[in-house]
């Protein structure tokens, strides 16, 4: 019989609720007896009081896991934001130790259960469709843009789709990047130094076309030919909400046509941490495929992809302007990846400039943040990102993640530039330092 455990959707055990219950019972008491992560989120520091309420002795020698009510483990699940840095740091996960656990795994394997049977909620259901919610945004920007910021309406979506009223929220842009795409991209002169297809993510294609024109620029300046590839959201916001189903759809599409340029010869590059992790990590868990596993060798991100160039000695390094002292923000899912620190190593190219990397969770995690009742916790636990970025009295801010940009701006009032725009910024011999201060 398997003894491993069942994180994946292509594992028949996953559904099985019985199996589900035998694994939060094992890992719960493997946790409490380790408590290591009780500083990451509010899953553990509830975890260990429930199980302190079940202990069966004044010593606490002995925890009757078998007594947790489902509500008590529902809540644990809830809590959890999947940042991974649970994950990062345990010392017993698969393939490392015996006992391979995988706690955000578990968390998500447990909340897809409960969608699957109580279906997905509402609010989760548009959450999830960021394409849709795009598209008919774009369609009206400005009154889309003028309603995100306005007060009544703000009440308004908190009251219908439990999206907290203070949460900061991207703009949207009128003209999405994929349509900007076709007609600015002219393709590069000669022989390309490298050729990829550019996952531009749901967030450049709706909210942020500008970071997208600049990677266009920075890709054009290094003499690496783009193609557009992306067809819809990577299935992340439904993957965090439970939502399998509507994940796994996203993910064939995404490999079918991802699957295509890889077998052209070409890189995938994500821009958003999450995506590439969506797409480097869970698609083959989700799949199993063999495409799915050879687009998932093949994506990498946008400063992991120029660092490669800048080790082969093919990297443009005619920059301009520099960017001072830099607090570079290291999200979470890039951690999760283990690629290194290659943003700082790009960034430290730039002249005049130094990189301090604030290794601290924001604590916005996908859709997480927004929902009314996460936001100020959202906030407590970006907390110590926040603080440490003041702290570091930075020229400019910088992260990868461009969610957890808006999420260090809510904390700090400073809106985090991405590594890719201080790039085009160099190149272009324009002002990075306090552009970051301009919001």
């Amino acid at each position: 019989m398997d003894k491993t455990p069942a994180y994946d959707p292509i594992d028949p055990r996953f559904w099985d609720e019985q199996d589900l219950r035998a694994e939060v019972e094992r890992i719960f008491k493997l946790c409490a007896d380790c408590r290591l992560c009780n500083k990451f989120c509010g899953s553990f520091p509830k975890l260990f009081e429930a199980v302190d309420t079940y202990c069966t002795d004044e010593q606490y020698a002995e925890v009757d896991i078998t007594k947790f009510k489902p509500e008590d483990v529902q809540t644990v699940v809830d809590l959890c934001f999947q940042c991974k840095l649970c994950y990062i740091n345990c010392p017993y996960t698969p393939g490392d130790h015996e006992w391979a656990i995988d706690f955000p795994r578990l968390m998500a394997r447990a909340k897809a259960q409960a969608v699957k049977k109580k279906g997905v909620p509402f609010r989760d259901r548009v959450l999830g469709n960021p394409d849709l919610v795009g598209k008919l945004a774009s369609w009206t920007a400005p009154l889309a843009n003028w309603a995100n910021e306005n007060k009544i309406h703000r009440q308004f979506m908190q009251g219908a789709l439990g999206i907290h009223k203070d949460k900061l929220l991207p703009p949207f842009a009128a003209k999405p990047f994929a349509a900007q795409y076709r007609t600015v991209w002219k393709g590069i002169q000669g022989e390309p130094v490298a050729s990829i297809a550019f996952f531009a993510t749901c967030f450049v294609n709706y909210n942020a076309p500008g970071l997208g024109l600049d990677t266009l620029e920075v890709m054009a300046r290094n003499n690496v030919d783009v193609v557009l590839a992306y067809e819809q959201c990577c299935g992340m916001p439904a993957w965090h909400n439970g939502d399998m189903e509507s994940a796994i759809a996203a993910a064939r599409k995404n490999v079918a046509v991802l699957s295509r340029h890889v077998a052209a010869g070409r890189t995938v590059v994500a821009t958003n941490p999450t995506c590439s992790q969506m797409l480097r990590v869970e698609y083959p868990r989700l799949l199993g495929t063999e495409e799915a596993k050879a687009v998932a060798a093949r994506t990498t991100d946008p400063t992991e992809f120029l660092a490669s160039l800048a080790a082969q000695g093919k990297l443009n390094r005619d920059f301009k302007t520099g960017a001072g002292r830099v607090a570079y923000h290291m999200p979470c899912h890039l951690r999760a990846q283990n690629i290194g620190y290659k943003t700082r190593d790009v960034l430290s190219l730039l002249p005049h400039t130094k990189v301090e990397v604030i290794e601290a969770c924001s604590g916005h995690d996908g859709t997480w943040a927004m929902k009314r009742e996460n936001f100020e916790a959202s906030l407590k636990w970006g907390g110590r990102a926040f603080r440490e970025i003041t702290q570091a009295e930075p020229d400019v801010t910088c992260s990868d993640c461009p969610l957890a940009a808006i999420q260090i701006q809510q904390g700090t009032g400073r809106r985090p530039l991405n590594p890719i725009e201080i790039l085009a910024r160099s190149y272009r011999g324009e002002q990075i330092i306090g552009m970051d201060k301009q919001t």
